[in-house]
Formats: structure tokens, sequence, C-alpha cells
């Protein structure tokens, strides 16, 4: 008996699915007719399966990952890919931290061209003739900014001055 799917035959996206190994043959296929119905003859051994494609949930990159899940549903003809946000473990999280300093809750990444962003832009403020009482923006080791006055940047760029001058010559 011919099935007929109610289809968008351009946009939509089939995998042709064998049951008897439960495995997807083939996938990312536009419907095989322009009428929406189910090729007549069709082995009884291999299904269509609607390709369903769930939006990615968003999440923080620093503390969790996200991994693809695929639902085979034989019986409503569709594989769905959806996304599992899972936790990170304390071990992945330090591989994936760069090299950092905390100053004021602020964790400001310590590689030389980090080093030299800093400096560059502590110089450019300083030419530009800024107030203490104006805001500037800096980026943390993850790349998240964080407003503070340029009173508050002198005071953290001494503080991760040190911190680099220390950890430089202790090397």
């Amino acid at each position: 008996m011919a099935i007929t799917y109610p289809v968008d035959v351009e946009n939509t996206k089939w995998s042709l699915y064998k049951i008897s190994t439960a495995e997807v043959v083939s996938g990312r296929h536009k419907w095989c007719n322009q009428d929406g119905v189910e090729p007549v003859g069709l082995d009884p051994d291999f299904t269509y399966l609607l390709e369903v494609n769930e939006a990615k949930p968003t999440y923080d990159s620093a503390t969790h990952k996200i991994e693809k899940t695929t639902t085979i549903d034989v019986p409503n003809n569709t594989i769905t890919q959806s996304w599992d946000v899972k936790a990170l473990k304390q071990t992945e999280i330090d591989e994936r931290t760069p090299a950092n300093v905390e100053i004021n809750g602020i964790k400001m990444a310590t590689d030389l061209q980090s080093q030299a962003a800093f400096s560059n832009m502590m110089t450019l403020l300083n030419e530009a003739g800024m107030a203490d009482t104006e805001m500037v923006m800096i980026k943390d080791c993850f790349g998240a900014s964080h407003a503070m006055t340029l009173a508050d940047f002198r005071t953290q760029a001494v503080a991760y001055g040190l911190h680099c001058y220390q950890a430089f010559h202790s090397a």
C-alpha cells in the first residue's frame, strides 16, 4: 500500500533505512517523486525516514559540551538529530582553560599574544588622554567582555603585568 507523505519536496530531506539490519543506508536525499507518494514496489525491508534536525541549544562552552544524538522512529518514519548538553568534568575544564591569572574575579590569559594586546591597550588608553572615570572593556581568557572604569583597568593592568613579569622570571 502506497503511503502519501506531506512533504515540501524541494527542501525536505529523507534517509533510506534498512529494517532488518537497523541501519541508515543513506541520507540527505530529496524525495524521489514530486507527488509525495512512496515509490511502488519498494523492498519491504526498506523504509524512508523524514530527517528532523533540532536546533542546537545555547550552553556555556567553558563548563559544558554538546553531543549530537540520533533517534530513529520507524513507526513514525522519522530520524531526528538532536543535541544533549553535558557538564564537563573538572579535568576537561582545566584542559580547555588557557593559562591565566585571576584578578578581581576576571581570568586574564597570560600567553604572549594576550600580554602584548594588554600592553598595546594600555598605551592606546594613555595616549588617548581618557579620564579615569571613562568606561573601558577587556576580554577574559574565554572571550567574555568585562566593563570597568579606566582607573580600575589601570589597577588591574599593574597586577596583571606584575604577575606576568614574575612568571617570566621564575621560569
